[in-house]
């Protein structure tokens, strides 16, 4: 059977790795390329790791990445580098591009507006999924990931670093959702099915800290460094 080509949106963490697997395996699609937002600063927006890294990753998975770069909160940047992507692969026959977005409704929402005024298709593999099972199906499948960025007032600083583990969902608070998807953290993907081989990282000690604004609370995170 012949395959729909498909772009997919990936951030290097947990969410959209987990999403590409599932696009991989069903086999329906095939993945030409990856998307990976980053900042002025080179830095994927929210888990705050180097573009270096995610094409690492890239590279050990074997697709092709590429960047759409704005200034961090800027949210016109976002749309005018997502539209300008599609409008790239359009050219070459796509029509499908896929998210890790899980059950956020306004985000899902605004993602489905922009993608189908410019004649794409939303597609969402995650969709729907009970968050718990969800991590508890990633860590099964043997992947390995770090814990790259917190929000501070829903975490303590020590979680930062740690591997994302049986022991890090069960050190979760009650109000902190298993996947984190309020933002509570962030993960960056080193090892798994989908990889050819692991990606070599370290942690800085020290955390940085990006402060509160109107749209997103106190974050805090730590440089992943390629060894």
């Amino acid at each position: 059977m012949l395959k729909e080509k498909i772009i997919a949106c990936f951030s290097g963490g947990k969410d959209s790795t987990y999403m590409l697997h599932k696009l991989l395996k069903e086999n329906k699609y095939e993945v030409v390329s990856l998307l990976t937002t980053v900042t002025t600063d080179d830095e994927t927006s929210g888990h705050m790791v180097d573009f270096k890294l995610i094409q690492a990753q890239a590279e050990s998975i074997g697709i092709p990445l590429y960047k759409i770069q704005y200034p961090l909160y800027d949210g016109k940047g976002f749309e005018k580098g997502l539209i300008d992507a599609m409008n790239f692969f359009g050219n070459q026959g796509i029509s499908k591009i896929a998210f890790g977005d899980l059950f956020l409704e306004d985000c899902i929402e605004y993602k489905k507006n922009l993608v189908e005024s410019n004649s794409y298709e939303l597609i969402l593999p995650l969709a729907g999924i009970n968050t718990k099972q969800l991590v508890q199906e990633f860590i099964d499948l043997g992947y390995k990931a770090k814990i790259v960025s917190i929000r501070l007032d829903k975490l303590d600083p020590s979680f930062l670093g740690r591997d994302l583990d049986q022991k890090f969902i069960k050190d979760l608070p009650d109000d902190v959702d298993p996947c984190g998807e309020f933002g509570e953290y962030h993960s960056f993907v080193y090892n798994g099915d989908i990889f050819s081989n692991p990606i070599q990282l370290d942690l800085e000690d020290e955390m940085f800290v990006l402060p509160a604004n109107q749209f997103f609370s106190e974050v805090g995170y730590k440089r992943v460094v390629k060894v």
